[in-house]
């Protein structure tokens, strides 16, 4: 987290001095990025349970499901998590979360309706595996960065598409070479943060 808001400074640094807009846009980023790390920390669980239209459930709600969860963890060492069910066909399950004692496990309509016992079984203790080994954090961080780093390089392409640029910085030949920095991290940065993105969720997957 404190990489990402490194990264993300030195991102508000490169698109200020391209732009012309001063140290006052990279203090800005500064702050967005601290904002974003304690927020993917600490509410990054409800924002993807709200977004998937998950609703948590009680034991007497699915009592089989509850008992299958409950089982697992403790089989697992792993506390309680929460558990919610999404109305949606796809067979798919997911958890999320920022540690064990903070978890969610979200199971979809579909995949209680086409999986046998064991086969649910099988899918619950692998998202649990992710709960013990707080792939959830790491995912959850990673989904951050990427969004920040999409939403940096729209805003630095809007500026330039729209007439952004400043010309009140002395050294134009400075600017000119921020100004081609930009062009490039905005055409390949989105796409090497959703690459490393994948292949942090394969390999985390694998494990």
């Amino acid at each position: 987290m404190i990489l990402f808001v490194v990264f993300a400074s030195a991102v508000g640094y490169v698109i200020s001095q391209a732009t012309g807009y001063g140290t006052s846009f990279t203090v800005m980023v500064f702050a967005i990025s601290i904002v974003s790390s304690i927020g993917s920390y600490y509410f990054s669980d409800q924002v993807v349970l709200s977004t998937s239209g998950a609703v948590a459930i009680k034991k007497s709600d699915n009592p089989e499901l509850f008992r299958i969860v409950e089982n697992l963890a403790i089989a697992g060492g792993v506390p309680m998590p929460k558990i919610y069910i999404i109305k949606d066909p796809s067979p798919n399950a997911f958890a999320t979360g920022r540690d064990p004692q903070h978890a969610s496990v979200a199971v979809t309509t579909g995949i209680l309706d086409r999986l046998s016992k064991s086969e649910l079984e099988g899918v619950i203790a692998h998202e649990l595996s992710h709960v013990k080994n707080f792939d959830i954090r790491l995912m959850a961080i990673a989904a951050v960065l990427v969004g920040f780093i999409a939403i940096a390089a729209d805003l630095f392409m809007r500026g330039l598409i729209w007439g952004g640029i400043r010309n009140e910085n002395e050294d134009r030949k400075g600017q000119g070479l921020f100004i081609i920095l930009g062009l490039i991290f905005a055409i390949i940065a989105p796409i090497v943060a959703s690459l490393i993105q994948l292949a942090v969720s394969r390999k985390r997957e694998f494990l």
